[in-house]
């Protein structure tokens, strides 16, 4: 009991610290949590950061153009609700990045028409070439762009070095042992992990000679460069030069050492003059940016024997801010994303304000150390989910990464900004023994409901990834319950013919196994009050009364056609268990195994220059009916600033008892006018018909729906 009331304590603490951060607003989800641009030698990075996993399914066109559609697919809700989670997937986000560094965007859209299929699109100023991968642990979406940068005019005494091309080096010919270290080393450079670049580098150039190894004694000293050891990087260039004197590596080498040189000159002239503004320059980098959007939407139905009903009538406002401190050694941000809805309907509660985000968060880049507080999301180390609270890491050695994480759980946007009633901590650690391309994560995590076990785990995370083969697999075994609690094992390969397969097997408890579950049913609002009626031994029983197992298994296949067309297909084989009937709440029958057929066709460049139209039919065989549906989608702009997309969906389902039948037809227009760079004015609009059949009646409803409203980007 002493260390119960001692973890109490520490919660207590962190609560109020939480509490201050949060203040007093429900949590709200947002798909896409963060966008990060790096700068890099033949381009940029562009990561995005996603609330839940979405794993990467295509991407159109192949290999260039100024506009991207990335196809993502759901892996599974790892917990949430599944309601919140569809209301959340279907919305539309305009994503907001750091505007200081040059990259080549013009728009970051997500779009969740289709929530199980949501689709990321970027539109760049001019045609760049990319390509695009899935983080190992489908968390974020990574699309490196190979563009001309802008570089900014340079004194002639020091000319600005050529880049090594990093993205371009030729393998042809190499063994495979040091294309593959060639390739890790890239990676690494990538990464900014410029002490393990120069220990592979200087790995290669130790075996036996190869035409790689001019590129890797370039890299080398690049590497050193950037590493800040620049004697190292003087001598490794000096190095090359004697080695590869001519081509045009050699000048691209010149330039740089010239840099060096121009650079290390520089200090000693300041001395000399004593320049007062130099004297005072801040060694840190501060940047704000985000957006802010407003936007009035109005739904209405009107049934053909009753009275309209409004839906929807309010007005949403939106905020994305970030603010952000970075010096050689620290990198510090702060990060708040929230939205208040006002609802103008009668007797409606007026005013919701929501937070998604609001976080602090720091690294010290030296020494490898990270944390962050506040409302945040893990999908690793145990953690699946919303939570408000802290995690900390740190760099052991530079294959293993020791993790911490304790907080609140918060589950639905229902719940509480700080639910002190559930606590949680843990601890993982990120391991690669054998190479770069894996990595593990076991962990260990321990949760309270009040003053019983909530949830206590352990598991274990096997991420593989190379250019052609993705493989991510996630054990969680609760030893409180000696059950398993979820397996996951997702994959994808694609072969030389631009054919990509995935596989996912998923089995899990729905909700995941946890003591809190036995509240369902029993008509209490705190955990506390099911303590006054029931032992810990039937409140247990309870929780695995009311907690179903689901199983489900996908297989997917994509084959780019050619430049411009894209066809994908995918089958999906699912079953949720029943429940049992105790403590007064009835039983829940199974789904029996249920299917769900999808297909698609993704053509770019049909009409206009930068157009996307998708074509898709789905069919779902399911417990309760069969359903069919249809949807045409097309984006295109009329001119650089005004862009028009129509898209209209066919659905019908036929109930499997007989009793009826469903037909839709949903047709919608969004027009999109940028009327300054940073100022974008937007509008849609649409109609919905539906007939409904059911023990012999027919009932006719049709319905309209708009929105209209701004984004500015700062």
């Amino acid at each position: 009991m002493q260390l119960i009331k001692s973890f109490n304590r520490f919660f207590c603490g962190l609560a109020t610290l939480v509490a201050f951060l949060a203040s007093t607003v429900p949590a709200h989800a947002v798909i896409v949590e963060d966008v990060s641009v790096r700068s890099r030698s033949t381009g940029y990075e562009i990561q995005f950061r996603f609330f839940l996993p979405l794993r990467y399914e295509s991407h159109s066109p192949g290999k260039e153009g100024d506009v991207l559609v990335v196809q993502l697919r759901t892996v599974s809700s790892l917990g949430f609700d599944d309601t919140e989670l569809l209301q959340e997937l279907r919305k539309r986000e305009i994503l907001s990045w750091d505007r200081s560094i040059p990259v080549p965007i013009k728009e970051l859209t997500y779009e969740g028409d289709t929530p199980d299929r949501p689709t990321l699109t970027l539109r760049f100023n001019e045609a760049v070439k990319f390509d695009v991968r899935s983080s190992a642990d489908f968390r974020s979406l990574i699309v490196n762009l190979k563009a001309d940068k802008k570089a900014a005019p340079e004194p002639p005494a020091a000319a600005a070095p050529t880049e090594a091309p990093l993205h371009e080096t030729d393998l042809t010919g190499v063994p495979q042992k040091i294309a593959e270290l060639m390739e890790t080393a890239r990676l690494a450079m990538v990464d900014e992990d410029y002490r393990r670049a120069v220990q592979l580098y200087t790995k290669i150039l130790r075996l036996p000679d190869s035409p790689a190894h001019a590129d890797a004694q370039e890299f080398l000293a690049l590497a050193r460069e950037r590493n800040r050891q620049l004697a190292h990087a003087k001598a490794e260039y000096e190095k090359y030069l004697s080695l590869y004197p001519k081509g045009p590596g050699a000048d691209r080498v010149r330039q740089r050492l010239l840099g060096l040189v121009t650079a290390a000159a520089k200090p000693k002239e300041r001395l000399k003059t004593a320049e007062p503004a130099a004297e005072g320059a801040s060694p840190w980098d501060s940047r704000v940016y985000g957006s802010l959007s407003m936007f009035y939407n109005h739904d209405v139905t009107e049934p053909d024997n009753g009275e309209a009903v409004v839906n929807r009538s309010d007005l949403a406002t939106h905020l994305d801010f970030n603010t952000r401190l970075k010096s050689d050694r620290y990198d510090l941000r702060f990060q708040f994303v929230g939205s208040d809805d006002y609802d103008f309907r009668d007797g409606e509660e007026g005013n919701e304000t929501r937070v998604s985000i609001l976080s602090l968060e720091g690294k010290d880049l030296r020494h490898g150390l990270y944390g962050r507080v506040g409302r945040q999301t893990q999908s690793s180390g145990g953690v699946l989910g919303r939570f408000d609270g802290a995690y900390f890491s740190y760099d052991l050695t530079r294959k293993v990464k020791w993790n911490t994480v304790l907080g609140f759980p918060a589950p639905s946007s229902s719940s509480a900004p700080v639910d002190t009633e559930r606590k949680f901590y843990g601890v993982n650690f990120d391991f690669s023994p054998f190479s770069d391309r894996w990595n593990f994560n076991t962990f260990f995590i321990d949760q309270y409901v009040d003053t019983l076990t909530d949830r206590r785990a352990v598991g274990l995370e096997v991420r593989y990834f190379d250019p052609r083969l993705a493989f991510f697999s996630l054990v969680d075994y609760d030893i409180s319950y000696n059950d398993l609690n979820l397996f996951l094992m997702n994959g994808n390969y694609t072969f030389p013919t631009k054919t990509r397969l995935s596989l996912v097997l998923d089995y899990r408890k729905s909700p995941l196994l946890a003591t809190s579950n036995a509240m369902q049913g029993q008509g209490v609002e705190e955990f506390s009050d099911l303590l006054k009626i029931f032992s810990e031994d039937e409140i247990r029983d309870l929780a695995r009364d009311r907690t179903a197992r689901s199983t489900s298994g996908t297989f997917g296949i994509t084959q780019d056609l050619n430049a411009n067309y894209q066809l994908s297909f995918e089958v999906t084989a699912s079953e949720l268990s029943g429940t049992p009937a105790s403590g007064g709440v009835e039983a829940n029958p199974g789904t029996g195994v249920e299917f769900f057929y999808s297909t698609q066709l993704i053509g770019t460049n049909l009409f206009t220059e930068g157009d996307v139209t998708i074509l898709g039919l789905r069919y779902f065989d399911t417990m309760n009916h069969n359903s069919y549906s249809a949807i045409i989608n097309t984006r295109f702009s009329i001119n650089r600033d005004f862009r028009v997309n129509p898209r209209v969906q066919f659905e019908y389902r036929e109930n499997k008892d007989g009793g009826g039948d469903r037909f839709n037809v949903r047709p919608l227009l969004r027009l999109d006018y940028r009327l300054k760079r940073w100022l974008r004015l937007e509008t849609e609009g649409g109609m919905e018909w539906t007939r409904e059949t059911a023990l012999g009646e027919d009932e006719r409803s049709r319905g309209y729906f708009f929105a209209l409203g701004f984004r500015a980007d700062f």
